[in-house]
């Protein structure tokens, strides 16, 4: 079974992917997601932070907090797909590697069809298949870059931040992992991927 974010972005520039095994079905993961809170994280507060430096010493902007993730998933992406419990893509479109070259604003049906100069489209996705013993709880980022002006920006960028990218998505499925055994009573399970 293809996975929901090959219908909005099929072939991809750059990608980040991880998985783990929840002990909960996919409807308790699914909804428990957007509740998850990044502040109990150690790791995600500092990254957030050091993120957005280059916005705040630019024009004096604000830094990123650690919240809810569904409040994260608000600020500078639109929903592409909401197929839950299996689960949904979000998308944003921007020059990501700027200090304030955020996401641009759109419509879900202009996603596939942006192309303008100097930017990429980014695709998040967060899947939810059942396994033994609860679902196995995906996240994938790909981006996609509307030319070569675009890819040589990105790519620097991507050096830079996919370490910490990674780890910021693996810290979210494992706040999650946690939340979910709560929920069940049951014990975190480990990251398959």
């Amino acid at each position: 079974m293809p996975s929901l974010i090959d219908r909005v972005m099929p072939d991809w520039d750059f990608r980040e992917h991880h998985s783990r095994s929840l002990p909960a079905s996919p409807d308790i993961a699914c909804d428990a997601l957007p509740r998850v809170n990044l502040a109990n994280s150690p790791v995600i507060g500092p990254l957030f932070a050091l993120r957005s430096l280059p916005a705040r010493l630019a024009r004096g902007g604000r830094a990123l907090r650690a919240g809810n993730l569904g409040d994260f998933f608000g600020s500078g992406f639109t929903l592409l797909i909401d197929d839950r419990p299996r689960g949904f893509v979000l998308g944003s479109i921007g020059q990501f590697w700027r200090a304030q070259g955020g996401p641009r604003s759109f419509e879900p049906a202009a996603f596939n069809a942006n192309r303008e100069s100097g930017c990429a489209r980014l695709a998040w996705s967060f899947e939810f298949l059942p396994d033994a013993g609860g679902c196995l709880a995906t996240t994938e980022t790909r981006i996609r870059c509307n030319d070569g002006a675009a890819f040589r920006r990105m790519l620097g960028y991507w050096i830079l931040i996919r370490p910490a990218s990674g780890l910021i998505r693996r810290e979210m499925l494992r706040l999650l992992a946690r939340d979910c055994a709560r929920a069940c009573g049951g014990i975190p399970r480990t990251p398959v991927a």
